[in-house]
């Protein structure tokens, strides 16, 4: 009776002199979810533990219990960490690596967080406190998807002519893509509709010219677009489409300043790449064209001479690269000796 009396006491007196050191502890978000991992596939999530009033370190305990992948899933801080003093938010990062080899189908389970005082463990009283994160994770075959968060259009400068080349202004279009499905993924091709300021009359109809960067499953990324413009300094409307495959996924308006060429610092427009067809066409011509008719002849006379040799005979009707050896001439009568009437 006197231990119970003891231990509750204790308990008590636990409770009311260091409530504060577990006041308002909680994880956020409470769960590790994805339904778009494949074989093969890295997926990382990060939870924050919150404490009202961190007054003492806190030893921390993780333990996994989704079965069939608890090897599938590291923690960044290990298994067993402390929760500092002072600190009243403490991230950790959550990995889930998907083997090659994976099993489709859902995964189940949870991951417990549990900590505890390290002065009450060392006086033999403790008391722990925990959370629970919730796992649902789905392993499937590939998944092409992202989502645009954020856009941004930076300024142009005016195209100039070299010579007969008309070279344009450069748009340099950013995005921040969000891939949520399980392999790398960015848009197809960007187009815009570019206006007067009063939106009255489309100007120009261009499209991206570059191949955009892509980004790695789960993750966040800011990509660049360029789109050429031949439109002289001014402000302009642009109404944007962002494809994915022949699916535009995204649309909206922004206002376009073209300055004059030199204005803006580190500016660097386009060269060979942004030229129209017809400009390329006017240099790729006149530089292939003696290339091919040099080329061409010399091409053809070492095919004859190919052809040639590996049809040419010799004047007994054998051919002259043959291995084959001739029958050996049967010598005339004139040079036979009877040798069978010698003694």
């Amino acid at each position: 009776m006197r231990k119970l009396f003891l231990l509750a006491t204790g308990a008590f007196w636990f409770l009311f002199s260091a409530h504060t050191a577990y006041a308002g502890f909680g994880i956020t978000p409470p769960y590790l979810r994805s339904d778009a991992l494949t074989q093969g596939s890295v997926f990382s999530q990060e939870i924050v533990i919150v404490r009202g009033d961190p007054v003492e370190d806190l030893k921390t305990d993780v333990s996994i219990n989704v079965p069939g992948i608890n090897q599938w899933i590291t923690i960044d801080k290990g298994n067993s960490f402390i929760l500092p003093k002072g600190a009243t938010q403490f991230p950790i990062k959550i990995t889930v690596t998907v083997p090659k080899d994976a099993e489709f189908g859902a995964y189940t389970g949870n991951i417990r967080i549990r900590t505890s005082s390290l002065k009450q463990a060392e006086s033999g009283v403790s008391i722990a406190l925990g959370a629970q994160v919730d796992v649902d994770l789905k392993v499937v075959s590939e998944i092409f998807n992202f989502e645009v968060r954020r856009v941004e259009l930076s300024e142009a400068e005016e195209g100039h002519r070299l010579w007969w080349l008309d070279f344009p202004g450069k748009i340099n279009f950013w995005m921040h893509i969000e891939n949520t499905g399980n392999v790398p993924a960015s848009p197809s091709k960007i187009k815009f509709e570019i206006y007067n300021n009063a939106a009255t009359t489309l100007l120009e109809t261009v499209e991206s010219t570059n191949s955009i960067e892509r980004v790695e499953p789960f993750a966040t990324k800011k990509v660049l677009a360029t789109l050429p413009t031949w439109l002289k300094p001014g402000g302009y409307l642009i109404k944007f489409s962002i494809y994915k495959k022949d699916e535009i996924v995204k649309t909206g308006e922004l206002t376009l300043s073209v300055l004059p060429r030199g204005t803006i610092a580190g500016y660097v427009g386009y060269g060979f790449e942004g030229l129209p067809l017809e400009d390329k066409l006017s240099i790729v011509i006149p530089v292939a064209t003696p290339v091919v008719l040099f080329v061409t002849p010399r091409l053809l006379r070492r095919g004859r001479k190919t052809k040639k040799r590996k049809s040419g005979t010799d004047g007994g009707g054998y051919s002259a690269s043959s291995s084959v050896e001739r029958p050996m001439a049967r010598p005339s009568a004139s040079h036979v000796v009877d040798l069978s009437r010698r003694k």
